[in-house]
């Protein structure tokens, strides 16, 4: 959960729920590109642990808005990519 009594969290919170969303997922694909340059596998394991949250957030809004999740979308990809 968002810390509202911050300035980030004001933030955030003020967005309307699809803008919030969008923000999340930009999160989440920030951490996942730390991820990709981390130097040890400590530091490559908190920053795709935060990229989840990030997504799995997004995931929750686009579902209480009854919009399918992108989350969806990319695990089938994921999953047509790694059947080749």
């Amino acid at each position: 959960m968002i810390d509202e009594s911050g300035p980030v969290g004001r933030l955030l919170a003020s967005l309307p729920p699809a803008e919030r969303a969008e923000r999340y997922r930009e999160f989440a694909n920030e951490a996942m590109q730390k991820a990709q340059a981390a130097a040890d596998s400590e530091h490559r394991i908190e920053y795709l642990t935060m990229a989840a949250g990030w997504h799995g957030l997004a995931s929750e809004i686009e579902r209480s808005m009854g919009i399918e999740s992108q989350d969806d979308e990319t695990s089938s990809d994921l999953g047509q990519a790694s059947s080749r």
